[in-house]
């Protein structure tokens, strides 16, 4: 049901970014963001049973690979949220920069699992 939730909301959001656009795109703007928000708060609150999942699994693994990839997840859905709204409001500059930003600090957490990765491979050649 939260589904229908979320899209009653984006056509509700719609429909008042279509009104608001021609004489108040700056509200506009501000109401499309809002309900970005309100969306990506719904979401998250749904992700508690899979990142419990994932702590138990890295449990068994024994490591910290899947804090890793979790970090690099959340890098990459933000930095993707943010140039989403930088696009919506016409900075496609700013939404690129977020963009090459989000890769760099994903790249850069991504680090020590693929320092493991060849340590491993390096291990296994031996």
């Amino acid at each position: 049901m939260l589904v229908l939730k979320i899209a009653a909301l984006a056509l509700v959001t719609g429909l008042l970014v279509l009104t608001l656009k021609k004489d108040q795109p700056a509200f506009a703007f501000l109401v499309s963001a809002g309900s970005a928000g309100a969306v990506l708060a719904l979401a998250a609150q749904q992700m508690q049973p899979v990142l419990d999942l994932v702590e138990t699994l890295s449990r068994y693994a024994g490591g910290q690979s899947a804090g890793c990839i979790l970090r690099v997840l959340g890098i990459a859905l933000i930095a993707q949220f943010a140039a989403d709204l930088c696009r919506e409001s016409g900075l496609a500059a700013a939404a690129n920069a977020a963009e090459l930003g989000g890769r760099a600090l994903a790249l850069l957490q991504a680090l020590p699992l693929f320092q493991s990765l060849v340590d491993s491979l390096l291990h296994f050649l031996q």
